[in-house]
């Protein structure tokens, strides 16, 4: 399971970020019955109650030691070509693009819903209370919950809004004007300059919101209702309720104007844990309030709901979507 990670880690970073710059990679097995794993050029340790681990017996079936492979994996490119420079935000550079990085891997090797999966076990960070006052992702140092969950989060949530092949390119080019190890060393405002560079202008609201500013979401689903056409398809109505804030370092809350690109699912019935097949999903432009969205779907729905993948960052995450109350008048 082990080697599998590596060998997929390697063909994949090696493909996107260029050659991996060893002629070996070593993992090395240390005593402990801890799970700790830490990356080194060329060595990788780990403790030995990490390789006892039974993905198998997993109940949310999460093949985390691939997963944490190739994060470790990543390092090999964030961390080691990659020397950050030891200031605020130095962590994001590290930890966050390791762990994007080794989303990509999970999804291109165990599949989109492994990665669902996955996600979804990492966002359970998000049900310990905690305070939202907190320093903007660029300004993160050591913080366990921005640069290993938040950090992610961003990243993956603007592959999802981008493209992977625009946030790849910016990751290409800071490693090769900053992966020499020489000063001057790279800094996360030297990510946020080559992000910018490939994003789109009309999607620089949200590198601001993902990066520069502590800001979160708050979207709910209230109520969904189907209704079966004359022509055999569905009109899907969500009400829903949107609003935006940033929160400061003394944990002061300010309600922002909203005007984003949010994105809209409606999806089959609920099978294996998941949310079902998806029968739509669309970005739309949503401001703060309370809003009707109608769609129109070709098969039977069961659920819907605003930003269903819960791709930005929203505390209350459970309630973006809901089950479908059947509408008066429906085609028998």
């Amino acid at each position: 399971r082990m080697v599998r990670s590596i060998q997929a880690s390697l063909d994949y970073y090696t493909q996107q970020f260029g050659p991996y710059p060893h002629g070996q990679l070593r993992f090395v097995e240390q005593p402990g019955d801890g799970v700790s794993l830490h990356a080194s050029p060329v060595n990788i340790s780990y403790e030995e109650g990490f390789s006892l681990l039974n993905p198998g017996g997993d109940p949310r079936n999460i093949d985390l030691p691939f997963a944490v492979v190739a994060h470790e994996v990543a390092h090999q490119w964030w961390g080691a070509t990659l020397t950050p420079a030891p200031v605020e935000g130095a962590a994001v550079l590290t930890e966050s693009l390791a762990w994007y990085s080794a989303l990509q891997v999970v999804e291109r090797t165990l599949g989109r819903e492994h990665l669902r999966r996955l996600l979804s076990m990492m966002r359970e960070v998000y049900a310990t209370p905690r305070t939202r006052a907190e320093v903007p992702l660029l300004r993160a140092t050591d913080s366990s919950f921005l640069t290993y969950r938040k950090g992610p989060f961003a990243m993956y949530a603007l592959r999802e809004y981008a493209g992977a092949e625009q946030v790849n390119t910016a990751l290409r080019r800071l490693l090769e004007r900053h992966g020499s190890g020489t000063p001057p060393l790279a800094t996360s405002l030297d990510l946020y300059r080559e992000l910018q560079a490939v994003i789109p202008q009309s999607l620089h609201y949200l590198l601001v919101d993902l990066f520069e500013a502590n800001t979160f979401w708050e979207l709910a689903t209230q109520r969904v209702t189907a209704k079966q056409t004359e022509t055999g398809t569905w009109q899907v109505t969500l009400d829903v309720k949107t609003r935006k804030v940033v929160v400061d370092t003394a944990g002061v809350e300010t309600e922002v104007p909203m005007d984003d690109l949010i994105e809209v699912g409606v999806f089959t019935a609920a099978k294996a844990g998941g949310p079902g097949e998806p029968l739509y999903l669309q970005m739309h432009r949503v401001r703060s309030g309370e809003h009707r969205i109608t769609v129109m779907v070709a098969s039977k729905p069961a659920r819907a709901g605003i930003d269903p993948r819960n791709l930005l960052i929203d505390v209350e995450g459970d309630d973006n979507l809901k089950e479908i109350t059947r509408a008066e008048g429906q085609k028998r």
